[in-house]
């Protein structure tokens, strides 16, 4: 089931009801949700919500026995069992056959001839979040920074809940739980929920969706048929499509919680206006990065033991990043440029760093950094290697003809552009006069908007990016 569909609508409507009516019932709501969001996961493939139950039991049942238990090894014991757990049902959906074909691989380099069938796996949609979801749960119960609920149906839902079940934002359970746990009946606010499922369907459906079929899908598909200017322009777009897509998601999603009750945090903060790669990592998935920093980074021992120990537990941490978005090299290579640039920009003073810098020295430092950004992202979208260099080499094709790219490319190009560069406090301003405006006038926008956004949109309805990660 995907967001910007009828089906979806008719879903969130019927939901958004129940949730009126079982408001003050907070057991028979906690149900409610939990049987919405098994059959919203359930759409794609109903055989699939067992992974998501084994997950739920596996976490529940380890998080109240480390609790309970003072025994070190016992702790140990509980906390591997999560681990392994969690860990195997990703390693085995999601990167058996790139382990698989590389083994093959291996052995051809070495003069022995194997071979290898499809392995038939199919990748359960989100699977990647709501393992680290739960991970997150059993690590913090582990160092005692979190008490686990007793209550089976509760953890459920922190598991299963919907807005952000296939493609993140990654809640963390202290955040999650402690909401579920109030009686806070404070107004909703409609406005930003609107305000944010509104600016995630334009992302989507207008800027990443169009650039995507437009410009970036053949870029990428054949290198050699694009101009210089139409393969960095492609680079340019894929970067905005991304973005677009991603952050259009976790702003649907976050909308939609909030309408539920739910306050999520911020997932992206325009963050192709970031001064070094470090600040890129403080704006571009926020609640993975820190997902990431906090769990892998600090758990490898974090920058506490010399240059050395920092700069291998950074590199180790952005590869392991990558290998997480996909099981193919192009990933290994992508988290390996932020890696190295991570650890440059703490080795090499005034890289990217140091004391506030001139008007022009932020100009020049975003460039930069978006420029390696753009390289990483070239590996991120390629299928391959071999396409990426492709890619690279096509940078210096002929730089005389003329790009044949229409003039709503390069516009949705210029208003991606402009995400990220506005400051956030001028959109604001426009949707608070727009709040002030007469109900039926504000209904009036909204649907004018909808259907502009499915007239502008690509026939037929794209898939979220991220659901292949």
């Amino acid at each position: 089931m995907l967001f910007p569909t009828i089906t979806f609508a008719v879903f969130l409507l019927l939901v958004l009801a129940v949730h009126t009516v079982l408001l003050e019932r907070p057991q028979a709501w906690k149900a409610s949700m939990l049987v919405a969001s098994y059959v919203f996961y359930g759409w794609w493939d109903w055989r699939f919500l067992s992974l998501i139950w084994v997950s739920t039991l596996v976490d529940f049942v380890a998080g109240r026995a480390m609790h309970a238990s003072d025994d070190p090894s016992r702790r140990r014991f509980w906390l591997w069992c999560s681990l392994a757990t969690n860990l195997g049902m990703l390693g085995f959906f999601k990167y058996a056959g790139f382990f698989v074909d590389s083994f093959v691989d291996l052995l051809g380099s070495l003069g022995v001839q194997a071979t290898a069938g499809p392995l038939g796996i199919i990748l359960p949609v989100g699977i990647s979040f709501y393992t680290f979801q739960t991970m997150s749960y059993s690590i913090d119960i582990y160092r005692r920074d979190l008490e686990p609920t007793d209550r089976l149906l509760d953890f459920a839902l922190f598991v299963g809940f919907f807005p952000q079940l296939v493609a993140g934002p990654i809640v963390r359970a202290r955040d999650f739980l402690a909401q579920l746990a109030t009686d806070d009946r404070s107004p909703i606010d409609t406005g930003r929920a609107t305000r944010l499922i509104l600016g995630g369907l334009f992302k989507k459906m207008v800027l990443a969706d169009v650039l995507g079929a437009q410009l970036v899908d053949g870029v990428f598909a054949d290198p050699g048929g694009a101009t210089g200017p139409e393969t960095l322009l492609g680079i340019y777009g894929y970067a905005l499509q991304i973005y677009g897509d991603f952050s259009g998601y976790s702003d649907i999603a976050i909308g939609i919680a909030l309408l539920l009750g739910f306050r999520f945090p911020v997932n992206f903060d325009q963050p192709y206006r970031a001064l070094s790669l470090q600040d890129f990592w403080r704006r571009w998935h926020i609640s993975l990065s820190t997902w990431l920093r906090d769990y892998l980074y600090i758990g490898l021992g974090g920058s506490r033991r010399g240059r050395s120990r920092t700069a291998r537990n950074l590199l180790a941490t952005m590869l392991l990043g990558g290998l997480w978005h996909g099981a193919g090299w192009t990933f290994v290579l992508w988290g390996a440029i932020h890696g190295v640039g991570l650890v440059a920009e703490r080795s090499i003073p005034g890289l990217l760093g140091g004391p506030e810098p001139s008007r022009l020295g932020r100009v020049v430092r975003t460039l930069v950094t978006f420029h390696i950004v753009c390289v990483g992202w070239v590996f991120f979208r390629s299928m391959n290697v071999d396409r990426a260099i492709e890619v690279f080499g096509a940078l210096g094709g002929s730089w005389t003809t003329t790009p044949e790219i229409g003039f709503g490319v390069v516009l949705l190009l210029l208003v991606g552009a402009a995400t990220q560069l506005l400051p956030v406090g001028v959109s604001d301003r426009w949707w608070d006069r727009a709040t002030r405006l007469p109900v039926i006038l504000q209904a009036v926008g909204v649907t004018s908007a909808i259907l502009a956004f499915d007239l502008l949109s690509p026939e037929g309805v794209k898939p979220f990016l991220y659901f292949a990660f």
